[in-house]
């Protein structure tokens, strides 16, 4: 059955909000008013986290030339620490650029806003570093799931010569690939270095 809406009055909101928030089930309350659970649960919301009334109320309301200084100053001049955002931090990064905008100017700003703000003074992240490929660990019962430890077939396989012999071929495939791709040249000149003493 499709529900009809109804426009409520400010009067009306407040009585869902305060009658939801004593306790009473949002479902009946929905009924009650004409409007869906999900409505009586965002005025519920709205009330516990009011914050979220005043960020919602300026939601439109765009970050002036000045305000936009006013935050790339503070990016290039201070940290989230001193800011005393949370969570502490020394870096920046976007949610803590949202965040101090909103405590600020009671504005959320915009991702593209902040992204244009803050970009420069975000920590440049490391290269990922590909490291050389571990042997592999003789296989014990106690390195499988407790599912896994449960089925008498698989333990009797895990254990088993043949699949000691997959995990070490599997092993020489990694490094292989490894020396192919990712090696540095002092990694190269051991692997030689080896190669010529055997």
């Amino acid at each position: 059955m499709k529900k009809s809406h109804i426009k409520l009055t400010a009067a009306m909101r407040e009585e869902i909000t305060q009658r939801a928030l004593k306790g009473e089930k949002q479902g009946l309350l929905a009924i009650e008013f004409g409007v869906s659970r999900a409505y009586v649960s965002l005025l519920k919301q709205q009330a516990l986290i009011p914050a979220k009334r005043a960020i919602a109320a300026n939601w439109k309301l765009k970050l002036s030339v000045e305000e936009e200084e006013q935050l790339r100053d503070l990016f290039a001049t201070s940290s989230p620490a001193k800011q005393k955002l949370d969570p502490p931090s020394d870096n920046w990064s976007l949610d803590l650029g949202k965040q101090l905008a909103i405590r600020l100017f009671g504005k959320p700003a915009s991702l593209r806003v902040i992204t244009n703000l803050i970009s420069p003074f975000l920590p440049k992240p490391k290269p990922y570093e590909f490291k050389r490929p571990e042997p592999p660990k003789p296989h014990h019962i106690s390195q499988l799931s407790p599912e896994l430890a449960r089925d008498p077939e698989f333990v009797a396989y895990y254990l088993s010569p043949q699949s000691a012999k997959l995990a070490q071929r599997e092993y020489e495939l990694a490094v292989a690939d490894y020396d192919a791709r990712f090696a540095t040249p002092e990694e190269l000149a051991e692997i030689a270095s080896r190669a010529q003493k055997q």
